[in-house]
């Protein structure tokens, strides 16, 4: 009986051995660990509290730790790495790095010089996973060109730069063009999902083509209320969260990551606080039943805390960009000019 259980787990595309070492198969062949630590910052002078938050993440169990040149927390997680691998908390193999390329790669060319870049920031070989941050042309370059960019991860990925390759907030158009064009599948893409933004026919298209969904922001609103001034429910007294969590025996933040989980998708969450970043990862413990998942999907509104217009000038991501710059430049933060 317990062998046809680890076939079914192993043909499923699991493998629990203990809470915090649950994975996924990418269609690369490589696992990925089945939730992850996100090191996004609002404030770019929260940075310096990414390393201990890290670290921290990496002791209650977490494998999987999320970064990105924009966020300016490469260095940081590199630091925590460092310190917990020197400890022997962990070895470099058992842990999952994903990182994605700066807003100013557009070309083939660049992307080996800006991967060679992270993984110096990072204090590593290799990472598990480089992203392409964002498809569109956010800076209007004439010469942007995904399908050349994903080229350029394929030269990494070759080189043994990274292990696998994937994108982020594609939809299903930008995605179409890569997957009509190259023989080498997006492992991954990381993409917003939430109550508030289920973003379920997106799940849904990636999930057919076998591409795993990361999923950031995974409590939307719950937690962003007044993030460009919206604010949509639910809240965590909400009745039917309250209900669930109560349920289920575990917290509101638990019942929403599981909820994520239950849909196949990979919740990426973050946390300062020691005793959160803990519930954040207990999360395979329980299961929810399909109804209160569907029920779950009626939070739906459609709408993102992060607003990412596909066909619009994308002004709030540059406007982000450019704070960064700036922020470089005040803080002499030489390893992160592109």
């Amino acid at each position: 009986m317990f062998l046809i259980l680890i076939c079914f787990l192993a043909i499923c595309g699991i493998e629990s051995r203990r809470v915090s070492t649950e994975r996924r198969l990418l269609n690369d062949g490589n696992w990925i660990p089945a939730t992850a630590f996100g090191t996004f910052v609002v404030d770019f002078d929260d940075r310096y509290r990414i390393c201990q938050a890290t670290i921290d993440a990496i002791e209650a169990g977490y494998r999987h730790i999320d970064t990105a040149h924009i966020y300016l927390t490469e260095d940081m997680v590199g630091k925590a790495i460092d310190n917990v691998t020197c400890r022997g908390i962990v070895k470099r193999e058992e842990l999952f790095i994903t990182t994605k390329l700066s807003y100013r790669v557009a070309t083939r060319a660049q992307i080996l010089p800006a991967v060679k870049q992270a993984l110096k920031r990072l204090m590593l070989d290799y990472v598990d996973l480089f992203l392409i941050h964002m498809p569109a042309n956010l800076l209007g370059r004439n010469n942007h060109d995904n399908l050349e960019m994903w080229k350029g991860l394929e030269d990494a990925q070759r080189l043994g730069l990274t292990k696998s390759i994937g994108i982020s907030n594609f939809n299903s158009t930008y995605m179409a063009r890569i997957l009509a064009n190259s023989k080498t599948l997006p492992a991954v893409n990381q993409i917003e999902t939430n109550p508030t933004f289920a973003n379920l026919e997106l799940v849904a298209y990636c999930q057919s083509k076998n591409i795993v969904v990361t999923g950031y922001s995974p409590f939307g609103f719950l937690v962003r209320r007044v993030l460009n001034d919206l604010s949509f429910p639910p809240t965590f007294d909400d009745p039917l969260l309250v209900r669930l969590a109560k349920k289920y025996g575990v917290t509101v933040s638990q019942i929403v990551l599981r909820w994520l989980v239950e849909r196949g998708i990979i919740p990426i969450a973050a946390s300062w606080n020691k005793y959160h970043i803990k519930l954040n990862i207990d999360i395979f413990s329980f299961k929810m039943s399909p109804k209160d998942v569907l029920k779950m999907n009626e939070f739906d509104r459609n709408v993102k805390v992060y607003l990412i217009d596909y066909e619009g000038l994308f002004e709030i991501e540059r406007q982000g960009f450019y704070e960064m710059e700036e922020y470089i430049e005040r803080n002499n933060l030489g390893q992160y000019r592109i």
